[in-house]
């Protein structure tokens, strides 16, 4: 083996390390730690009807706990306000108010916000419904022209102590994908340059992109499932979780899609341009 074509190979594989790096990271930051594609991702809870439901339980509760009524004037506004919340989703303004609640969340979560000290010791993350409530306290006074303060935020507990730090690490160095990216694409540039025959290292990386295609899959699967079988702290807490990551397996699979589509592309074009080289010595040498 030259030289070159030691430092070729050398190229592709780098290339190809770095890649598997970088591309579930970079799908992490753009997906999970920015605030945008998180709200992408989880805004669509909004419409899973049994989500929606134990959401409104649990906001319910917040809401009633907060109202400090004599006992037959509570009784019949709990009454009026379950029927009248049992449709909450249909409301106008629900949509804009579950946006809200996952636009506070992230903040507290990821850090761009700043968490209650009591939330902070007791779990690594949690769902602030508090725009849910003000939206049922909101509807209740103008049913019952009634108006009651309700707590500035109202967190829903989402999983241990422990999950915390990861939160953490992921915010921490998901932002770094641009790092193994631009190595990757050095290196590639490297095996180009290095290369006898530059088809053949078109047809290694795209070999390669497919296998880390598959890899991504099972990756995503395997992480998938340990995540899914954490603990969490209440009913409300699981069935968000379990929805999340379903949505986000499905986010991420559409990356994986296009990244072994590109990599398809790439292999056929290395055989190509392999075949059309081959022809071309074959005649140089007849010649």
């Amino acid at each position: 083996m030259t030289l070159r074509t030691f430092v070729s190979a050398l190229g592709v594989i780098l290339a190809l390390v770095l890649t598997a790096v970088a591309f579930p990271t970079a799908w992490v930051d753009r997906n999970i730690v920015k605030e945008e594609g998180f709200v992408r991702i989880a805004g669509e809870l909004g419409n899973d009807p049994e989500f929606q439901n134990r959401l409104i339980t649990s906001a319910l509760g917040t809401f009633e706990s907060s109202v400090d009524l004599p006992g037959p004037i509570q009784s019949l506004a709990a009454d009026a306000l379950r029927s009248a919340a049992s449709g909450m989703q249909s409301w106008s303004d629900y949509p804009q108010a579950w946006e809200e609640t996952v636009r506070n969340s992230h903040r507290l979560n990821f850090g761009a916000a700043n968490q209650p000290e009591e939330a902070v010791t007791t779990t690594a993350l949690v769902l602030d419904i508090s725009p849910l409530v003000r939206l049922i306290r909101d509807h209740f006074a103008e049913a019952t022209r009634i108006r009651v303060d309700v707590p500035a935020e109202s967190l829903v507990s989402l999983g241990e102590p422990s999950h915390r730090q990861l939160v953490e690490r992921v915010a921490a160095f998901a932002p770094l994908w641009w790092v193994a990216a631009l190595g990757a694409v050095i290196s590639v540039l490297l095996a180009l340059v290095a290369a006898r025959r530059r088809s053949l290292v078109l047809v290694f990386l795209g070999l390669g992109g497919l296998a880390l295609a598959a890899l991504w899959t099972a990756g995503a699967d395997l992480g998938g499932g340990v995540i899914g079988n954490l603990s969490s702290a209440n009913g409300v807490a699981e069935l968000f979780k379990q929805e999340f990551l379903t949505a986000a397996r499905t986010g991420f699979g559409e990356w994986i899609f296009i990244a072994a589509v590109a990599s398809g592309g790439v292999f056929v074009a290395g055989v190509i341009a392999s075949v059309v080289s081959g022809r071309r010595g074959s005649r140089s040498a007849s010649s």
